[in-house]
């Protein structure tokens, strides 16, 4: 009978715990209108660097300067926030650099004014990669981290697709300046709401020992990793393959995601196009993020096989409509569709794998050390998938991307 009482009485606690579990924090909100305007303005860019008498090397240097800006900045700011232990202000700084370089954008005449500006803006906008989520583990009680982290990014998913629709929409009236401007003010709610509903607290987190978990959403501004938490390094005995491994794909992900809209563009393919095409990979990721988590399990590696070998489909397709033009706007759609519905996949999986090899110890380490992995090979795609395609042409640059996925693949399955 003791016993009955005793489970009975631990049920009820287990129960009373995760009742709160569905409530979440107000200030998740704040991010709404921020990820509104980083994700309708994060085709813009590339587009404005082409009407500005730019070219596929252009705007793969963009890419890989803004990838290595962000990359420096993630950890700046992920580390001065520790030491201060504060995290609002970081946050603040974040949201209030999206008006104020989207504007400048608009200011932009060269090139050049806008690569620099385009620079400035992804090392300041990395405040807000590492940091609010340090600010989301303070927010909800650890045994509810997995749920709270999944929410943000939820939410924040969202925010971004909406962006994108937005775009979408106004491009049919306004020019690229005018676009600029317009989500420079969709993004300025987020600084006062974040003012008011954010409460700073002293917040210490020991990045070492915390785990990734299976439904962290990585929601990517330019398609950069973002999960940017630890900042030491390690190389353990049963992750190098898998390093190797995600090196390849993300110098893959570098040589396809900045060149796919320079490839439209030059085929006369309008922005509303690009933004639709944006549309449906952001969407299909959103939608799919939660029921691969829930339904991984013990199988990580099979699930990241499978997102790889999606992500090839996605390679054949745009390589394909690449060299067989009348086929090409149909064929990037298919693309972009395999592209966001492999992340998902790939995304997920991946992380928890580093997590669950690397040990209790080396947790952290091995988190930093993927994070330099991806960071590293997304640069080094992007510059040079830029310099391919002004010498051997889209095709080239592409299909390359298919056989360093292929190696990718091949790696694993050893």
């Amino acid at each position: 009978m003791s016993q009955r009482v005793s489970v009975a009485v631990r049920n009820a606690m287990v129960s009373n715990r995760y009742r709160y579990v569905p409530r979440m924090p107000r200030w998740f909100y704040s991010f709404v209108p921020f990820k509104v305007a980083t994700g309708g303005s994060s085709a813009l860019v590339s587009l404005y660097l082409l009407e500005l008498g730019g070219n596929a090397s252009t705007v793969g240097l963009t890419f890989a300067l803004a990838s290595l800006a962000s990359m420096l900045g993630a950890l700046f700011w992920g580390k001065l926030s520790d030491r201060t232990l504060r995290r609002k202000p970081f946050i603040l700084l974040g949201f209030a650099s999206v008006p104020l370089f989207l504007t400048l954008m608009a200011l932009a005449r060269t090139p050049a004014q806008l690569i620099a500006i385009n620079t400035a803006y992804a090392f300041f906008l990395a405040s807000t990669l590492s940091v609010p989520i340090a600010l989301v583990l303070r927010s909800v009680r650890k045994h509810s981290w997995d749920y709270g982290i999944g929410k943000f990014n939820e939410i924040s998913g969202w925010g971004w697709v909406l962006g994108l629709v937005l775009g979408f929409g106004l491009s049919r009236f306004l020019t690229i300046p005018q676009l600029f401007v317009a989500f420079a003010l969709f993004g300025l709610p987020s600084v006062f709401m974040a003012q008011r509903m954010i409460r700073e607290v002293p917040i210490y987190v020991n990045r070492k020992a915390i785990r990734v978990f299976g439904n962290y959403v990585i929601e990517k501004a330019r398609y950069f990793p973002s999960f940017i938490l630890h900042t030491n390094f390690s190389l353990p005995e049963g992750l190098k393959r898998f390093y190797i491994s995600f090196l390849l794909f993300w110098i893959a992900a570098g040589l396809y995601f900045p060149q796919v809209p320079v490839l439209l563009t030059e085929n006369g393919f309008t922005r509303e196009i690009i933004y639709l095409a944006l549309i449906v990979n952001s969407t299909i990721a959103a939608l799919n993020y939660t029921s691969v988590g829930t339904s991984m399990g013990e199988n990580k590696e099979g699930t990241l096989r499978k997102g790889l070998l999606i992500r090839t489909g996605a390679f054949v397709a745009i390589t394909v409509g690449a060299l067989i033009s009348p086929a090409l706007l149909p064929l990037a759609f298919v693309s972009y569709a395999l592209a966001g519905y492999s992340w998902t996949f790939i995304g997920v999986s991946s992380t928890a794998i580093v997590s669950e090899n690397a040990g209790e110890k080396e947790n952290g380490s091995a988190m930093g050390t993927y994070n330099v992995v991806s960071s590293a090979g997304y640069i080094t795609g992007s510059a040079l998938g830029g310099w391919i395609v002004a010498t051997a042409g889209f095709g080239t640059a592409f299909g390359l991307g298919l056989v360093l996925l292929g190696g990718s693949i091949a790696l694993l399955r050893k």
